[in-house]
């Protein structure tokens, strides 16, 4: 598997979904809905979304693949820092199962996050449930030398909460590392910032809702507001 590239071996998995587009290139949807959100004018959230979907939970249920893209990010932190991690965080819960085969190939020790329910969702109210990220079952030391594992990267939300704990508990914070990052930069927090090493370097696009190239299709209902859970109309489509 060595000799294969990472967005191959992710499509071989199912993986990867991307909207069918007409001839002069535009999308035919379904759309799919991000977890990033942006405000509008009116102060209301509202999801970022687009034609691309990278579903890596289709390839980490298979250790020999997981172990690929481990592989991959490890090489890259050995030829970037003289010094390793002591210690990987797996973000929840897309970082969990791949910072295990990233902190055994880096022999360091391996722990992950979790997100604490703070508040109930209250569907009469329109109000969605509230979680914060935490370190409850293991410990991060002062000193410790920490690099973040997510599955994909885009807006970096859960990257600067994780950052915060890590920087309170004295450790210092020396990198991310995911398997796609489909963002548009490789440096987080500007070109001064922290590497983003990645195995799949995708930028991809994404839209406000009312973006005049996909409103039309959001009103139709043609997007996927849960892409994991309806993974089978979007391949379904892709393979029309």
């Amino acid at each position: 598997m060595s000799d294969k590239k990472p967005l191959d071996v992710l499509k071989n998995c199912g993986g990867y979904y991307e909207s069918p587009r007409d001839q002069a290139g535009k999308i035919l949807g379904p759309l799919v809905a991000y977890a990033g959100k942006y405000k509008t004018a009116d102060g209301e959230e509202k999801q970022w979304v687009g034609p691309e979907y990278f579903n890596f939970a289709k390839a980490e249920q298979n250790q020999k693949i997981r172990n690929f893209f481990a592989g991959i990010l490890v090489r890259s932190v050995c030829e970037r820092f003289s010094k390793i991690p002591t210690v990987v965080i797996g973000m929840p819960m897309g970082g969990i199962l791949l910072s295990g085969d990233v902190g055994r190939l880096l022999r360091c020790r391996t722990i992950f996050a979790e997100k604490k329910i703070i508040a109930l969702a209250d569907p009469a109210k329109g109000l969605k449930e509230m979680s914060e990220l935490v370190i409850d079952r293991h410990e991060i030391y002062p000193g410790d030398r920490v690099a973040i594992i997510e599955d994909v990267c885009n807006n970096f939300s859960t990257t600067e909460k994780a950052v915060k704990l890590i920087t309170n508990a004295g450790a210092n914070f020396l990198c991310i590392l995911c398997a796609v990052n489909r963002s548009e930069t490789e440096r987080w927090q500007g070109w001064q910032g922290y590497s983003v090493i990645s195995a799949i370097f995708k930028p991809s696009e994404q839209y406000r809702q009312d973006d005049l190239a996909v409103a039309d299709l959001i009103a139709r209902g043609k997007i996927a507001w849960k892409p994991k859970q309806q993974w089978n109309v979007l391949k379904a489509s892709m393979q029309k």
